[in-house]
C-alpha cells in the first residue's frame, strides 16, 4: 500500500495567528452556506418519492453534512483555542511588565538600601567620634577641677602660713621686752662682778665714806 506524500504548505507555515483565525472564520461561513444548501437538497429530495438515485443522493448529502459539521467543530474549537492563547499571551505579556516592574522596584530598594547602609557607616562614625570627644572633655574637665582642687589648698595653706608668721613675729617682741624687764630686774654674773670692781674702786678712792657706812 502506497502512501501520498503531499507538498507542505510554506506560506500556511507563516501565517501568524490573527491570519490563521481570519482564514478558519471564512472558512466556516463557506461551510455553514454549504451546510445549509446541502440540508434544502436533502429535505427536497426526502419529500419526493425515493428511488434508489434519490436514495443514494441523500446519503451522500448526509456523509456531507456529517463532514460540513466536523469542519465547523474544528474551526470553532481553533477559534476558541486561539481566543485562549491570546489570552494566555495577553496574561504573560502583563506578567512580564509586572516582573519588569517588580525589578526596577526591587533595584530601586537595593540602591536604597546601599545608600542607607552608607549613611549608617557614617552615623555610626560620627557617634564613635563624639562618644570620644565627650570623654576627651570629661578627663580635661577632671583635671581641670583637680588643678582647681590645688590651687585653692596651695591658696588656703599661704594665707594661714602668713597669719602664723605675724603672730610669731609679734610674740617675739614681746618675749624682747619681756627679757629686758628681767635683765634689768635680776642681772648676771658679769654684770655681778663689774658692779664689785666698782665697789672696790669706790672703797679705795673714799675709804672714809665707806667706813663711815660700814660702821652705821
Amino acid at each position: 500500500m502506497s502512501t501520498m506524500v503531499y507538498p507542505r504548505d510554506e506560506a500556511l507555515e507563516r501565517l501568524t495567528q490573527d491570519e490563521i483565525v481570519l482564514n478558519t472564520k471564512a472558512v466556516m461561513q463557506g461551510l455553514e452556506t454549504l451546510r445549509g444548501e446541502h440540508t434544502q437538497l436533502l429535505h427536497s429530495l426526502l419529500d419526493c418519492t425515493q428511488p434508489p438515485i434519490a436514495q443514494e443522493k441523500s446519503g451522500l448529502l448526509r456523509k456531507n453534512l456529517e463532514d460540513i459539521e466536523l469542519g465547523l467543530g474544528e474551526a470553532q474549537v481553533i477559534i476558541a483555542l486561539s481566543n485562549h492563547l491570546s489570552a494566555v499571551e495577553s496574561e504573560k505579556q502583563k506578567l512580564r511588565a509586572q516582573v519588569r516592574r517588580l525589578c526596577q522596584e526591587n533595584q530601586w530598594l537595593r540602591d536604597e538600601l546601599a545608600e542607607t547602609q552608607h549613611k549608617l557607616q557614617r552615623s555610626e562614625q560620627c557617634v564613635a567620634q563624639l562618644e570620644e570627644e565627650k570623654k576627651h572633655l570629661e578627663f580635661m574637665n577632671q583635671i581641670k577641677k583637680i588643678d582647681d582642687d590645688v590651687s585653692l589648698s596651695e591658696e588656703k595653706g599661704q594665707s594661714s602660713g602668713g597669719s602664723g608668721g605675724k603672730g610669731a613675729a609679734a610674740g617675739g617682741g614681746g618675749g624682747d621686752s619681756s627679757k629686758d624687764s628681767l635683765d634689768d630686774l635680776f642681772p648676771n654674773d658679769d654684770d655681778q662682778g663689774t658692779g664689785d670692781i666698782d665697789l672696790d674702786r669706790l672703797l679705795r678712792d673714799k675709804p672714809s665714806h665707806l667706813t663711815v657706812c660700814m660702821l652705821q
